[in-house]
């Protein structure tokens, strides 16, 4: 006798519930496959249907959120410049907009250096894995301070490229993410440019970037725990 028609009469309520369960949630998932076509249809037919000045409205609705979102965003930039400037003691401070980092003891600049701003991206490989990447925004602190670490590089950084993905072991880099390595809390990380591996020449995804002279001397001065105002 099989392990189904053992379980179905020893336990008739507890397989009969559990193949009506199987069946209810194939029918739901059929279900929705087949309407998602249609919901795409009708989608664009109200839109066709719509007057331009509906759809005005409607293009002025989203415009709208995305100024909001841009103001909010605007005004923590704004704060966060105005921390730093008011914080005390020894601190970064890492300018967006102008790609500067900024070695300051409260408010006297020591050492501004130019960076590299990696962009936010979306990584999607063909298996349905994605990998998000968004700058960070706000206050920091260092976490770990490395000197030419191994590196493992990320399956993304292949992904990304269409290419295959390496052995674990065959993706530690010896200095893959540059000689200087400052790590904050939150992952984001501040690195010199690397000169071996794959991430030559780019920049990784909200990452900042700098040379290696330059760096070297923030690198040198800096401690972990030391704040990074990102703004």
């Amino acid at each position: 006798m099989s392990s189904f028609s053992r379980l179905r009469r020893s336990h008739p309520v507890f397989f009969w519930g559990i193949l009506s369960l199987v069946l209810v949630l194939l029918t739901a998932t059929a279900a929705v496959a087949v309407r998602v076509p249609q919901y795409r249809r009708d989608a664009a037919r109200l839109d066709r249907q719509m007057s331009a000045a509906e759809r005005a409205t409607r293009d002025r609705v989203l415009s709208s959120r995305a100024r909001r979102a841009e103001l909010a965003v605007a005004l923590l930039q704004r704060e966060l410049r105005l921390k730093a400037a008011e914080a005390k003691g020894l601190h970064l401070a890492l300018e967006v907009d102008r790609s500067t980092l900024y070695l300051r003891h409260g408010p006297a600049t020591l050492r501004s250096i130019p960076v590299q701003v990696g962009r936010d991206s979306l990584v999607r490989a063909p298996d349905g894995r994605t990998w998000r990447f968004v700058r960070a925004l706000g206050e920091r602190h260092v976490r770990q301070k490395q000197t030419s670490p191994v590196y493992a590089v990320p399956e993304w950084v292949y992904v990304s490229r269409g290419q295959p993905v390496p052995s674990a072991e065959a993706r530690r880099v010896q200095g893959g993410l540059g000689r200087y390595v400052l790590r904050l809390d939150d992952g984001t990380e501040i690195y010199s440019a690397p000169t071996a591996g794959p991430l030559q020449g780019q920049v990784k995804p909200a990452g900042f970037m700098a040379a290696e002279r330059d760096l070297q001397a923030i690198f040198d001065a800096v401690s972990v725990d030391t704040p990074v105002f990102i703004y």
